[in-house]
């Protein structure tokens, strides 16, 4: 067996990890691939009757409420987010609000934060396709215990 101590003096770190070769070192670790998130870009359907359109917003998706149905006495168009638990947002519109936002891929789907004006909170959030048109998203809100609560979101475009 040949001692540590031979490699030690025979290859100085400097020469075996140049940046170039810890970079391809890294790489190689991982298959030389970053992680490939599915596409969740289009149209959903969420089980209370909007409709989500999810596109890029950077490099990223990101969400908008862009059809929901109106609570008595508001339109789609002059519904405020009244339920908002910051009091300076509620006079602000539902329509074309962003509901998702944050995201960072995931092996299986994606992760970020989404924000419920039903309920006027915010929460993080996992998105996973089931398939091609159902989208299962997850939101969990920390109390002194993680709350979450899971819906699947149907394609509608």
């Amino acid at each position: 067996m040949v001692p540590v101590s031979f490699f030690v003096s025979a290859f100085p770190a400097s020469r075996l990890l140049s940046k170039a070769g810890l970079f391809a070192l890294l790489l190689a670790g991982t298959g030389g691939q970053a992680i490939a998130a599915p596409d969740i870009n289009g149209k959903w359907l969420t089980p209370a009757g909007a409709v989500i359109q999810i596109q890029k917003c950077g490099k990223v998706p990101c969400g908008k409420i862009v059809r929901f149905p109106a609570p008595k006495g508001y339109s789609m168009e002059n519904t405020p987010d009244l339920k908002n638990k910051d009091e300076s947002k509620r006079k602000r519109k539902v329509l074309g609000l962003t509901v998702l936002w944050r995201m960072a891929p995931q092996k299986d789907g994606w992760k970020g934060r989404v924000y419920d004006p039903r309920r006027g909170f915010s929460a993080d959030a996992t998105l996973r396709p089931k398939n091609a048109s159902a989208l299962e998203v997850q939101g969990c809100v920390r109390v002194v215990f993680n709350v979450c609560e899971k819906e699947t979101w149907r394609r509608v475009d």
